[in-house]
């Protein structure tokens, strides 16, 4: 049984100045990837002062400065303007499919850690995404420690099910 939520709404970006006066808005993506955004997505803005509400992407493009959108019924300047620092999420469903052996980190809190032998270490309280290596964090009974993804380190892991396997000693301050 998959502990994963189709329904849940993961952020995937923050909307920054308007463009032009048709509501086009500037998209700052919180990474590269920005594959689940596409026209006729449904996705929820939310902000202090805005609350939230969903709206659906009328238009999307992107050329050497950055992504625009508009989205349907905010075809006004002011409109945008009301939309400036709004968190942009899409639905869990909506995220492209994975390949083997691959998960999204929004899917990691909330994991068990066990060792190889089965016995329980910890949780993950999240991954942390470096320039050069992903990094997971892990809640013990003696504090959170922070474990790069590595071959040697990490034996598995399965987002579906909720568990991580790491390698013996990897929580050991030498690893």
């Amino acid at each position: 049984m998959s502990r994963i939520e189709p329904a849940r709404w993961i952020p995937v970006g923050v909307l920054g100045r308007p463009k032009g006066l048709q509501g086009a808005i500037w998209l700052r993506p919180f990474n590269d990837d920005i594959e689940a955004l596409r026209v006729g997505l449904t996705v929820r803005v939310k902000r202090e002062g805005l609350g939230e509400k969903t709206l659906s992407i009328a238009t999307l493009s992107t050329d050497g400065k950055g992504i625009t959108v508009t989205f349907a019924g905010e075809r006004t300047r002011e409109a945008a303007e009301a939309l400036v620092l709004a968190e942009v999420s899409v639905r869990r469903s909506d995220l492209a499919p994975l390949g083997e052996g691959e998960f999204y980190h929004c899917d990691m809190p909330g994991a068990a850690v066990l060792n190889a032998a089965g016995e329980t270490l910890g949780e993950v309280v999240e991954v942390l995404a470096y320039p050069s290596i992903d990094a997971v964090v892990v809640r013990t009974p003696k504090g959170d420690r922070e474990v790069p993804m590595t071959d040697a380190l990490v034996v598995s892991v399965d987002a579906e099910a909720g568990v991580v396997v790491l390698a013996d000693g990897a929580l050991d301050d030498e690893a």
